[in-house]
């Protein structure tokens, strides 16, 4: 990608527009009046009705209960038609758990950049983000980040305000597995 493709790319992603497949949980509304220079409407993500409480259970299950990505992946194979696999999959691929655990677009905003070639977290700074929640979110920033580091990171948030949705700020931290610092997008 050009550097000059990825500078419109961020544009879009600051005014909040979806520019990729919706991740699972989500499915895409477009916006009336709203195209691209080639004609094609824009769209925002909105959440999935039967997919999007997978999301969160996968979020809960990693974060607070601190499941391994084996152990949700079988929790969510013992019952298809509750947690739907995601695509054309018959079950649950171990990468499709990850890749719900890694989209901080769950938390409500737009991002691109949050992974180098190597799919490794950027730097939090390097991300071009939504300037505002774009969407509904699916989860708490704060889940999200706990997601990441469930051993340590669940034990810093109280079970209350996670379980209760709470989105006030919180400090900022290292999160030395993920390679990014973990902080409140709101």
């Amino acid at each position: 990608m050009t550097r000059r493709s990825a500078e419109a790319i961020a544009v879009l992603i600051r005014a909040g527009w979806n520019v990729h497949h919706p991740p699972y949980g989500y499915t895409t509304m477009t916006v009336g009046g709203a195209h691209s220079r080639r004609g094609t409407p824009r769209t925002r993500l909105t959440p999935d009705p039967r997919r999007a409480p997978v999301v969160q259970n996968i979020f809960y299950w990693r974060a607070v209960t601190g499941l391994s990505v084996e152990h949700i992946t079988a929790r969510l194979d013992a019952d298809p038609d509750r947690y739907p696999p995601p695509g054309i999959h018959t079950a649950w691929p171990p990468a499709a758990v990850i890749a719900v655990l890694t989209n901080i677009k769950y938390t409500g905003y737009q991002a691109t950049g949050a992974r180098d070639e190597h799919g490794a977290f950027r730097p939090v700074e390097q991300w071009a983000l939504s300037d505002q929640p774009a969407h509904r979110a699916l989860i708490t920033p704060a889940l999200f980040w706990a997601a990441q580091d469930p051993v340590t990171s669940v034990r810093q948030i109280p079970h209350h305000l996670v379980r209760d949705g709470h989105r006030g700020g919180g400090p900022t931290t290292e999160n030395a597995d993920a390679g990014c610092s973990r902080r409140e997008l709101t």
